[in-house]
């Protein structure tokens, strides 16, 4: 991190003035009393804490052995985040690639090195992994229905299945139990047609609860008329049945158009725009059996249109200006099902559970003109559609004895296409005294093929039934501190070994296992009591990606972030934040965009201006990209807009 640094100077450009610009935001008179801030991210210790990703069953974060990040609703709306990819990309192990790198659009995450696809994202119980590309799109997914994230990183998949870098546990906000309805107001304006609408509203009446969300983020493009415009809506729905049985509905539409930018580079010369519409809906039971058991079981329906139009320009040296390319609209439906059983006594809970899903895509291409003539397309392409079916039984095991913690776990799955795979997972905690606690997990986890690698297939595409699943041999140990008074440290390791990497054939062009390969690498993070409420987080992550068989060259990256931040007890809320990445100059890895020649710079500042027992305000303010800094390797397809404002406010009852 030091030698980085030093090679980088830009790392340091802004800590001169930071101190200056958040004492500035010192209170003069008093609005409210606030509670005590949270921590930025609840990454350390804390018996408070309970985590459901590790088993999927909720217990203490001091029992959880996996390298663990929580991050709470109170936080994401401290920071003012516009999208879920900005909130993630503080995360120490995460990259986040953006697509372009504007208001919003599509964007994907890395976790220690890993590819996109590798990370399983969950909401609601719903994996929002495409079947064609195997990644998920947290761009469009609304902060306001999130009560909390957590995250592993390496392979879930004794628990998971299928999820060889991570796994990213979304959880909606419930119902209020009060019969006072509870909810906020919001809207935001920015500079270029930025502009966020949304409301929110909770309670309770009679056994039914409710929880329903609004919203639309639009914008006339911060650079090159990258446009983007959505509307989203999310509902959550609670009975309470006799027997402390619990029903529950959530459903979610999301309708994202927006406009990823011309491209001059080739002939033709081509304008893009993208809609990106899905729904899903879940049902879920809940009951008690006895004090000792519990039981729930959940169904949900998950659907997606995605849509690339291509346009010629009117600059283009071929083609006619304006006239289709070509116009790609991918369909894909995914259904599941799932059982959980859990049981616990005063030292261990055993959790028995067992899932499927179904999954199905097709793709209706058409062809403009110019692409018939010279790409000898048809005016339209229907593809063959293809289906996978998964099912997996899993039992773990949490064993409290004394200061150690032993989570012994094992998960069969089965994929109708690949074969079998079995995932077993060991994991431990030791609270060496109040203050330290010790981590360490083994695991061995998988990957399955991406349904478009083995399945359907249109006129230019080849599948590969045979592909066999990337599997990983994982590694993490890590330790966690409060010795100091005024700090928390936590330092994890990792190595990830995996065989049967995935690799283009060049004689056929289809998918095919290759070489092995090895992830590997350190995080650290810090964070700071509060000194007259001025607090420090950081953390940093070097990660290395050792290729083997000579299939290609080793590459490494650093990444860091940096966080002041001002928190009053009577209404002052500010930040500023710097995040930065260096990627092995000659060494990006292909599918990854995260050159960094400086370090990026936000700052925000809001305060509650009014308080009273029903109703409050807040006023904030946000600068995005303080110093005009450059961070993306692909400056020629996605440049980076540079300096931009945005103001809000939100009314809360």
């Amino acid at each position: 991190m030091i030698m980085e640094s030093v090679k980088h100077p830009c790392f340091f450009r802004a800590l001169a003035p930071m101190a200056a610009t958040l004492l500035c935001c010192a209170p003069v008179t008093q609005v409210a009393q606030a509670a005590d801030p949270e921590p930025l991210l609840a990454m350390y210790f804390d018996d408070s804490q309970m985590v459901t990703v590790a088993t999927r069953a909720a217990k203490p974060i001091t029992q959880v052995a996996e390298n663990v990040t929580v991050i709470s609703d109170e936080e994401i709306a401290a920071i003012h985040a516009q999208s879920l990819n900005e909130v993630l990309d503080r995360v120490a192990g995460f990259s986040v690639r953006r697509s372009p790198a504007d208001f919003n659009g599509s964007s994907w995450v890395f976790i220690q090195g890993s590819r996109e696809e590798h990370v399983l994202v969950l909401i609601d119980g719903v994996r929002l992994n495409s079947a064609m590309s195997g990644a998920a799109d947290l761009s469009h997914i609304p902060l306001r229905i999130i009560q909390r994230i957590e995250i592993i990183k390496g392979p879930g998949s004794a628990v998971w299945g299928s999820s060889q870098g991570g796994v990213i546990n979304i959880i909606t906000k419930s119902p209020t139990p009060g019969a006072r309805p509870t909810g906020s107001v919001a809207g935001e304006i920015g500079e270029r047609g930025v502009g966020a609408y949304e409301a929110d509203v909770a309670g309770k009446v009679d056994r039914v609860g409710y929880f329903l969300y609004a919203g639309q983020q639009e914008s006339d493009g911060l650079l090159n008329n990258r446009y983007y415009d959505a509307g989203r809506a999310y509902g959550k729905f609670t009975v309470d049945l006799p027997h402390q049985g619990l029903l529950t509905f959530t459903g979610m539409a999301v309708d994202p158009h927006y406009k990823t930018g011309d491209f001059d580079y080739s002939a033709p010369s081509f304008s893009e725009d993208l809609r990106d519409r899905s729904h899903f809906v879940t049902a879920n039971y809940d009951t008690v059996f006895t004090e000792a058991l519990h039981l729930n079981l959940g169904v949900r329906d998950y659907e997606r249109n995605f849509l690339a139009n291509r346009d010629i320009l009117a600059s283009s040296p071929e083609g006619d200006p304006g006239a289709l390319l070509y116009m790609a609209n991918w369909h894909e439906r995914s259904q599941g099902a799932n059982g959980l059983l859990t049981w616990h006594d005063s030292w261990q809970q055993v959790t028995l559970g067992g899932e499927i899903n179904r999954s199905k895509m097709d793709t209706v291409t058409d062809y403009g003109p110019w692409t018939q003539a010279n790409w000898g397309a048809p005016p339209q392409d229907e593809s063959r559609p293809g289906s996978e079916e998964v099912w997996g039984l899993f039992v773990n095991d949490t064993l409290s004895l004394d200061k150690l913690t032993l989570t012994p776990g094992i998960r069969y799955d089965q994929h109708s296409i690949s074969g079998s795979l079995v995932s077993p997972s060991l994991g431990a905690t030791y609270l060496v005294r109040p203050d330290t606690l010790l981590r360490a997990t083994a695991a061995r986890g998988f990957q399955n093929p991406i349904l478009s690698y083995i399945a359907g297939g249109g006129i230019w595409d080849n599948p590969n039934p045979e592909l066999k699943a990337e599997e990983v041999s994982s590694v993490q140990v890590g330790v966690e501190n409060r010795t100091l008074a005024f700090m928390s440290v936590k330092v994890d390791a990792f190595l990830h070994h995996v065989t049967d990497s995935w690799i283009v054939d060049p004689n056929t062009g289809t998918w095919a296992n290759g070489g092995n390969s090895e992830r590997k690498g350190i995080e650290a993070g810090l964070e700071t009591t509060p000194w007259h409420d001025l607090s420090l987080a950081a953390n940093t992550t070097w990660t290395l990606v050792t290729p083997e068989d000579d299939l290609a060259d080793s590459s490494s990256s650093t990444a860091a972030n940096l966080i002041f931040r001002y928190r009053d007890t009577i209404g002052w809320k500010g930040e500023l934040a710097g995040h930065y990445i260096w990627w092995d100059q000659d060494k990006i890895p292909p599918t990854v965009a995260g050159q960094a020649a400086d370090m990026i710079w936000n700052i925000s500042l809001g305060r509650t201006v009014y308080s009273s027992e029903w109703l409050s305000c807040e006023l904030y303010a946000k600068a995005y990209n303080l110093l005009n800094g450059n961070a993306t390797a692909d400056a020629a397809y996605y440049p980076m807009p540079g300096r931009w404002l945005l103001a809000g406010m939100r009314v809360s009852f």
